[in-house]
């Protein structure tokens, strides 16, 4: 009966053992999942800012708010892009040749996934800015 009681002993102290062991990781990876989420909060709460920019680089329109980086999407960019006034002409929508690049979805890519306040920069012709009825600024 001894060896028995000594066995079944040893076998819970064996049980005891990993789950302390088990218990430790799982306290770990709970640590790890709330930092992350933390951390995912932190950035999807940054703006990026998203500018017409003409391409010989001297002027621009900004849009008039930024977008928290969880928003940006080619639909979302687009949409606010949409919210600038527009000349009678250009009433019914109006046109840009980059977001239909791939390079333009590679930028909203990248910029996803940085943890820091951005802008994105949409390259248009001096046509492309004057659809918009705002006054672009002069950044030179």
């Amino acid at each position: 009966m001894d060896v028995i009681n000594n066995i079944l002993g040893t076998l819970a102290n064996f049980i005891g053992v990993f789950s302390a062991i088990f218990a430790a990781g799982a306290w770990y990876q709970a640590w790890k999942l709330k930092d992350d989420m933390a951390k995912n909060k932190k950035r999807e709460g940054s703006y990026v800012n998203v500018k017409l920019r003409a391409i010989d680089g001297n002027t621009e329109i900004p849009l008039p708010v930024a977008l928290y980086r969880k928003e940006l999407s080619r639909a979302e960019v687009l949409g606010y892009i949409g919210m600038i006034p527009r000349n009678e002409k250009y009433v019914s929508g109006f046109k840009l040749s980059y977001p239909n690049q791939v390079e333009f979805i590679e930028e909203i890519r990248k910029l996803a996934n940085t943890e820091t306040d951005s802008e994105l920069i949409i390259p248009c012709s001096e046509e492309e800015l004057a659809q918009f009825d705002v006054e672009p600024t002069d950044i030179s």
